[in-house]
């Protein structure tokens, strides 16, 4: 996220200049942020509610909200901090909707003054959410501190939103909106499209606008008038054609939320819908066939030209050669060779121009050439997370399914052992109940499946008494679910092919608070996954119908073409789970809409490997579809899914093996291939996909490391061992 400065951070990220053989159109991307405030905190979990979470205008939960480390404080402060005192006279908090998110319940608000902390509101009891305006008495300061005394529960401390009431900058009459520093492009054919990327809550806009001038000496000349402004990514610069460039930027508010620039960009467009390589990963040595699928029809008196750099070769190759399609969306080139070597190659392409005459920007793709490039960075991925073990059986149990693969890709022992002992200390911490502790004071089967994967792809390496007391552990989790049941007897099993949650309290040993209503993940992770795998392994028929049943259940939920409310979209499946949901319908379609495809379609792969019935399979690829067709219409422009550095993203990257599964074994749609590589792409460059912490924040590790592991070789993490042996 761009730091929030008084003044305009600008970065420029101009393209590299090409060899001849490929027209150079031009770009200018820049961070523009609209806040000057800064943020500090007393505590904050950084993996998951980092502390400027609580100034960054999204007010959703959990993705929107500052929270502290669960460790019980007896107190929290936030600190928003300016670049200039101003004249501040209020300020206003968004209190969490759901009080289980910590909402504050007594706190205080001060200003720096003089050297001091001026207190100037004090709020004891409070139960209000959403907003709450604090009024006071105008000060100039440059911080302001929000105390918390008391929250609604005592693990953590938190806020959803702060926004500080001020009067106008004393220079706002001079720079009223904010205005981008003047970046030279130079003599251009056109001035392409404006893009831009913001967080725009209900209520509020963005409006752009931009000028240009011609150059003098090196600075710009007389400036064009403004142009007409434009809301909506995309739209053609209207501005006359100049060798400077600069926009402006105007926000609009109808309410107290805050609308946010992330990020615009101004030049010619890229025109490229997906690059289709006709295959995911290129294999050295082998012919390779080039497609080029384009947003928009293009002109068909244009040709497409690339180079082709490869690993270890001299210079790039020059493509030329190649043709369109009669509908000028698609330019396909004559298969090329690909040399011996593994490593990182590219494709720079260039030359076509648009129906009106736009001449595409150049746009390189990167890619590997073999899986060594993968097989590197999932290694390095290994080797942090046999160094940071976890006590969420969870993670752990995804980040050993890593450590297995690897021991089956590179034969390297140390991995087998590492997953050995952590299968040994899962099984001691059963509870005679049945059930398995997650790690945070709870019991969620949906958890508990995550981690009972790695005893079925343990299976086939284990002794024969390693062998019984997976059984022994797996038989008594079973006989919890389905004749035991919760505190009334009733089954977590239901009849319609559901999963109940668990229990939402583990203490002192024992599992407390019945939660037995439908949950989609339990539904997935066990019900489908664990019970099909356990069918697989035993010839149990009991499973394999449950399996099946819960697959039915996951796939009744997807939203058809008529969606119910208006959040949902076609092909989306919502995110139940027992009855927190009630009266808040929003809420299963905008909660973690990623994390629900990925367990969703862990379950589903599980039960499609492990049920050898062609019409089951048949209708599980046949029914998935629709969500495919969701999961490749929002894909991220950088190649991730869902909301940058949210909690649903940290869990989105199990979508990568969905949609490897669907690839392989269903239809091979090179937009299937497309974003499975600009996934790829993205995990291989560490400084792009930084922000995505892999490694460094256990849940995105664990799944991240999982996807690239189906990657380097598809189906490793689930397949019919027995059958055929790898």
């Amino acid at each position: 996220m761009p730091t929030r400065a008084a003044c305009l951070a600008i970065v420029l990220a101009i393209a590299t200049p090409l060899a001849a053989a490929v027209p150079e159109g031009w770009r200018w991307t820049t961070p523009f942020p609209f806040r000057e405030l800064t943020v500090a905190a007393s505590s904050e979990d950084t993996e998951q509610w980092p502390a400027d979470r609580a100034i960054d205008g999204n007010t959703e939960e959990p993705e929107g909200i500052w929270q502290t480390r669960r460790n019980s404080p007896k107190t929290a402060w936030l600190e928003l901090r300016l670049a200039r005192p101003r004249q501040v006279k209020g300020v206003r908090i968004f209190h969490q909707r759901n009080p289980r998110y910590y909402r504050s319940v007594d706190y205080t608000i001060a200003c720096w003054l003089d050297g001091a902390w001026k207190t100037v509101a004090e709020v004891k009891g409070n139960k209000q959410a959403g907003w709450r305006a604090h009024p006071f008495e105008p000060v100039d300061t440059a911080k302001v501190r929000i105390t918390i005394t008391k929250s609604e529960h005592g693990y953590r401390m938190g806020l959803n939103e702060v926004a500080l009431d001020m009067a106008p900058a004393p220079d706002a009459a001079q720079a009223p909106e904010p205005v981008s520093m003047p970046h030279r492009c130079g003599k251009v054919a056109d001035m392409g499209i404006l893009t831009f990327e913001a967080d725009l809550p209900e209520g509020t806009a963005i409006e752009l606008s931009t000028r240009t001038a011609p150059d003098a000496g090196g600075k710009p000349g007389p400036w064009s008038p403004w142009s007409p402004t434009c809301t909506t990514s995309g739209a053609k610069v209207t501005s006359p054609p100049g060798e400077w460039v600069q926009f402006r930027a105007i926000r609009r508010s109808a309410a107290a939320a805050v609308p946010l620039l992330r990020q615009v960009t101004l030049g010619s467009p890229t025109c490229i819908e997906c690059l289709d390589l006709d295959t995911i990963v290129p294999q050295p040595g082998k012919p390779l066939a080039l497609t080029v699928r384009f947003r928009v029809p293009m002109d068909k008196r244009s040709a497409l030209v690339a180079e082709l750099a490869l690993p270890e070769a001299a210079a790039p190759t020059t493509l030329a050669k190649g043709s369109w399609h009669a509908d000028g969306k698609t330019w396909r080139f004559e298969p090329v060779a690909l040399g011996p070597a593994e490593g990182m190659g590219s494709l720079t392409l260039g030359g076509a121009r648009t129906r009106d005459g736009l001449l595409m920007l150049h746009d390189t793709r990167p890619f590997p050439v073999g899986t060594k490039p993968i097989l590197e960075r999932l290694k390095a991925i290994g080797e942090w997370m046999m160094k940071h073990p976890t006590k969420t059986i969870f993670v752990e149990g995804y980040n050993e399914r890593t450590l297995l693969g690897l021991y089956e890709i590179t034969g390297e022992q140390r991995y087998l052992d590492h997953v050995r002992n952590w299968a040994h200390k899962l099984l001691k911490l059963q509870d005679p109940a049945g059930f398995w502790g997650t790690g945070y004071k709870s019991v969620y089967f949906a958890d508990t499946g995550s981690a009972l994967g790695l005893f079925i792809n343990f299976y086939k390496f284990a002794t024969p008494d390693e062998r019984k007391q997976i059984d022994t552990a797996l038989e008594r989790y079973f006989h919890l679910l389905l004749v035991k049941g919760d505190s009334t007897g009733k089954p977590f099993v239901h009849p319609g092919g559901s999963l109940g949650v668990g229990f939402s309290k583990y203490v002192d040993g024992k599992a407390q608070g019945d939660l037995n209503l439908p949950y989609t993940i339990s539904t997935a992770l066990t019900g489908a996954e664990i019970f099909a795998a356990w069918y697989y392994i035993k010839g149990d028929e009991r499973y394999k119908q449950m399996a099946v049943k819960a697959c039915d259940w996951l796939l009744g939920t997807m939203v058809g073409d008529k969606p119910p409310d208006p959040w949902a979209a076609p092909g989306q499946i919502p995110y139940y789970i027992d009855d927190w949901n009630k009266g808040k319908r929003a809420w299963i379609w905008k909660r973690w809409p990623y994390d629900t495809s990925a367990y969703v379609g862990e379950g589903l792969i599980a039960a499609w490997v492990y049920i050898d019935d062609p019409a089951f399979r048949k209708g599980l690829g046949t029914r998935i579809r629709p969500h495919i067709e969701w999961l490749l219409r929002t894909q991220n422009p950088d190649g991730s899914w869902a909301k940058k550095s949210s909690g649903d993203q940290l869990r989105s990257h199990g979508v990568v093996n969905l949609l490897l599964w669907y690839y392989e074994h269903f239809e091979r749609d090179p937009r299937i291939a497309d974003a499975l590589r600009r996934y790829v792409m993205l995990l291989l460059d560490e400084k792009r996909s930084a922000y995505l912490r892999i490694p460094g924040n256990s849940i995105a590790t664990s799944l991240g490391g999982r996807a690239l592991l189906e990657i380097i070789k598809p189906g490793l993490d689930c397949y019919r061992w027995k059958d055929k042996p790898r």
